[in-house]
């Protein structure tokens, strides 16, 4: 559950500026290159992300990695644009087995991800919503939010700043 939590990082992803029929790579145009991102509520947990168009920007890939957590945990993301809905979607896929898979609403000011189940490797379902929110040119806030019963609780909120030093993972 924890390792979710810390998966939902990658669950979100910001705009520079795009048309809803513009591809996955023009919607996250800003993401493109690598962020730090720092935990508000877990001193020293951290979470490396790099964003990169594939299969000539018809996908992105958002790979991550967090540090000083409770454990090893990394991820992967592909977003594209749903060729029936024409609306970004993502495949999430966790180090632990997890999937989740979803839809993104892209604004001017990023996007947010309705609810939207994560499946554990052990079958278990937890619903999460999340928005990242540009705040200026170089960072962004990540909120994800954890259904509990009929309410919604804050699961975490991750600063992050651009990381011109850290490079994305071989394809």
């Amino acid at each position: 559950m924890r390792a979710l939590v810390l998966a939902l990082i990658a669950s979100a992803t910001l705009i520079a500026s795009a048309a809803a029929g513009d591809g996955p790579a023009a919607q996250l145009n800003f993401l493109q290159g690598c962020w730090r991102g720092a935990f508000q509520s877990e001193a020293g947990v951290s979470d490396n992300r790099c964003f990169q168009p594939m299969l000539g920007g018809q996908y992105v890939r958002d790979t991550h990695v967090v540090h000083n957590g409770a454990g090893p945990y990394s991820g992967e993301t592909i977003y594209y644009l749903d060729a029936q809905t024409h609306q970004l979607s993502f495949t999430y896929f966790a180090s632990d087995g997890g999937v989740m898979r979803g839809t993104g609403n892209v604004d001017e000011s990023g996007i947010v991800f309705p609810p939207s189940q994560y499946i554990g490797s052990d079958g278990q379902a937890l619903t999460l919503r999340s928005s990242w929110r540009r705040s200026g040119p170089d960072r962004f806030v990540a909120v994800t939010e954890m259904q509990d019963h009929d309410s919604w609780r804050p699961l975490h909120t991750i600063v992050y700043v651009r990381a011109a030093e850290l490079s994305p993972p071989a394809q």
